[in-house]
């Protein structure tokens, strides 16, 4: 997609939001979730491919071998990542109350996120799928999900996959400007992984959505901090 169609999809989303929630939070919300969840897609990516592949070397029996076959994988799985962000944060919104209307923010982040990809039955099946799981279960589908797109992604730390749930629902509370929410939810993350706290660039604190620590890989931190405890 290009810069001009990004930007297009942001101001009809934002100006919908508006419409709907009868406000003037469009543009900061829209804009916010579009740069949180495109740093957080990328970041995961990265770790589940890049990193993997870094690590432990390019496995033929996993890895394409062709640039088109390695150019579809990342567009497959990149994909896969969205719906999942987008399952993620219905489920912070409909927990927070930030709109009056979850059903109707699962249609509009679908198209922010998605496009006309949002109306294609195979995703909006998945969708749904992970809309009536319970977190646990469908974190454990999404990595199934993952796997079958990118297998090398079953070489990625299993800390990953705990932590990445709660940075889609700290990108969600951000968006909407709740702070304490955000900073549960990376509480929550230091549960897990008590050492994000250490870094001495960010010191683990939330970030605003669409930045990225340069040392942890903060909110989706790098293999040698993952690795630490797993």
């Amino acid at each position: 997609m290009s810069l001009q169609e990004c930007v297009s999809r942001r101001a009809d989303a934002a100006a919908e939001f508006d419409d709907h929630e009868q406000g003037d939070a469009g543009v900061r919300v829209a804009n916010s979730l579009s740069f949180g969840f495109s740093a957080l897609r990328s970041a995961l990516f990265t770790r589940i491919h890049e990193d993997v592949e870094r690590y432990y070397g390019s496995d033929s029996m996993l890895s394409p071998v062709s640039l088109k076959g390695l150019q579809k994988m990342e567009a497959n799985t990149k994909v896969e990542i969205e719906i999942y962000q987008v399952a993620v944060s219905c489920e912070e919104i409909r927990d927070r109350g930030y709109v009056r209307d979850h059903a109707w923010y699962r249609e509009w982040l679908s198209r922010l996120r998605l496009g006309d990809l949002a109306q294609h039955e195979p995703v909006r099946q998945r969708l749904a799928h992970y809309l009536e799981e319970e977190r646990s279960e469908r974190r454990l589908d999404f990595v199934g999900v993952l796997v079958r797109s990118a297998p090398e992604a079953s070489k990625a730390p299993l800390i990953l996959y705990r932590l990445f749930p709660l940075a889609v629902r700290l990108a969600t509370d951000l968006a909407f400007g709740d702070h304490l929410a955000a900073a549960d939810a990376r509480n929550k993350q230091i549960a897990i992984l008590p050492h994000i706290v250490d870094c001495r660039e960010c010191h683990g604190r939330p970030l605003d959505n669409g930045e990225q620590c340069p040392l942890c890989g903060n909110p989706v931190w790098k293999f040698e901090w993952l690795r630490a405890v797993d």
